[in-house]
């Protein structure tokens, strides 16, 4: 009776493992994954509530996954997400994963993201990133895409910075000419901290399509979230997430 009730127990402790083994290796939707973002309203928010939020939420919860936005520091996101220290990134332009071999771009845009020089005393029409020469530069620190293109080659001067709030703040005390930074989350900081006289010069210097990143542990989920990203912008709820938020803004 003893070995009987003995050997039960061993195989029900046996059956457990296994099943938690199971659940820990193929079962994703089990779990939420940790998504970077260094991005900032109206795009991202702390409380995952951001037009790109929204959209990266839909895309994974269509293919059974939920995730958790995480507010990231610019300067190591991308780094962080190669160790495989955050599952994914938000948003990022194409080839960011020439530099880090870790993560995987999901192929499949959702969201084009312009590329805008803010002044307080420049008036010039852009003629992209070769017109930069004349000027004294700040950029946020740890963009692929001012990384790649604005350098001290082109420019006068130029200095990356870690807050956007300190780059708008060089711009108004007259330490840089231009800045650098996406026209949308522009316009929301200058109208949150009330700057005054600094606008955006016209045409953008670039306009990018953006992609998701995941950390290659998850390769299996990059053709699912492609297929769902493609069935977000036919269905047309990529669109009526991007009107809805952008109805609170209005163009400056």
């Amino acid at each position: 009776m003893q070995r009987i009730k003995f050997g039960k127990i061993v195989a029900f402790v046996l059956l457990t493992l296994a099943v938690s083994v199971i659940c820990r290796s193929g079962d994703v939707s089990a779990q939420s994954l940790d998504v970077a973002s260094v991005h900032k309203p109206p795009l991202s928010t702390p409380e995952g509530t951001g037009m790109i939020d929204l959209i990266v939420k839909e895309a994974f919860s269509r293919i059974g996954v939920t995730i958790q936005i995480i507010v990231a520091d610019s300067t190591n996101a991308l780094e962080k997400t190669d160790k495989g220290l955050y599952d994914a990134d938000l948003m990022r332009i194409g080839g960011a994963n020439e530099k880090y071999p870790n993560i995987v771009q999901v192929p499949e845009t959702y969201f084009d993201y312009e590329f805008v020089a803010f002044s307080k005393t420049v008036n010039e029409t852009m003629t992209g990133y070769e017109g930069l020469k004349p000027y004294r530069l700040a950029v946020p620190a740890g963009w692929v895409e001012t990384n790649k293109n604005v350098t001290e080659a082109n420019t006068k001067s130029v200095v990356r910075v870690a807050s956007p709030f300190e780059m708008f703040n060089m711009l108004v005390k007259g330490e840089t000419d231009l800045v650098i930074y996406n026209r949308l989350v522009g316009y929301e900081l200058i109208k949150e901290t009330g700057l005054s006289d600094i606008h955006a010069l016209e045409p953008p210097l670039a306009v990018r399509p953006m992609f998701l990143y995941l950390n290659k542990k998850h390769n299996d989920l990059v053709a699912k979230l492609a297929s769902a990203i493609s069935d977000m912008k036919k269905d047309g709820t990529i669109r009526k997430i991007i009107d809805e938020t952008l109805s609170k803004y209005k163009k400056q």
